[in-house]
């Protein structure tokens, strides 16, 4: 059984960039009844004040989405692009990522010759893409990883 936020959250995304009014959802939600309907008054509310959804005028809303925060490496992405040379330091300042996931990042990038190492400990975008690029060795290290351990959970399980 969903929430009825999540019920609600499923109206708004069955109806992209449309305006809904709270009479709308309640029928999409068989909400006939106005105890039913209170419940679903408050969802909304609840909804507004996180900034999911925006108030269009009374009674009419439209879905924004979450809010959520954007990823470290977006983070340092941008950074990098602005500043053009950056150092771990200023990367783990900005972003508040831990240094082994930075020096990580720009481990990456650089196999990608899109920033270079210079002798001071800093790093240098030289190819700037615009987009930043997507690691899917990290994807694929990460599947390998699930697959052994589901092969190393299936051995245990025969010989228990």
């Amino acid at each position: 059984m969903e929430t009825l936020a999540g019920n609600v959250r499923k109206v708004f995304l069955d109806h992209p960039d449309e305006d809904l009014q709270v009479q709308v959802i309640a029928e999409a939600l068989d909400m006939i009844e106005d105890r039913e309907k209170q419940t679903l008054y408050r969802t909304i509310k609840d909804f507004y004040k996180r900034g999911e959804i925006e108030r269009i005028k009374q009674g009419v809303y439209r879905h924004k989405g979450l809010n959520k925060k954007p990823e470290l490496r977006h983070i340092m992405w941008a950074a990098l692009r602005a500043k053009k040379t950056v150092t771990v330091d200023y990367l783990i300042e900005v972003s508040k990522a831990n240094e082994e996931y930075v020096k990580e990042w720009l481990r990456f990038l650089k196999r990608r010759e899109i920033i270079t190492e210079n002798s001071n400990q800093t790093y240098t975008l030289i190819n700037d893409p615009v987009r930043m690029p997507v690691n899917n060795e990290n994807a694929e290290k990460c599947k390998r990883i699930r697959a052994q351990k589901k092969i190393a959970l299936e051995a245990i399980d025969k010989m228990v």
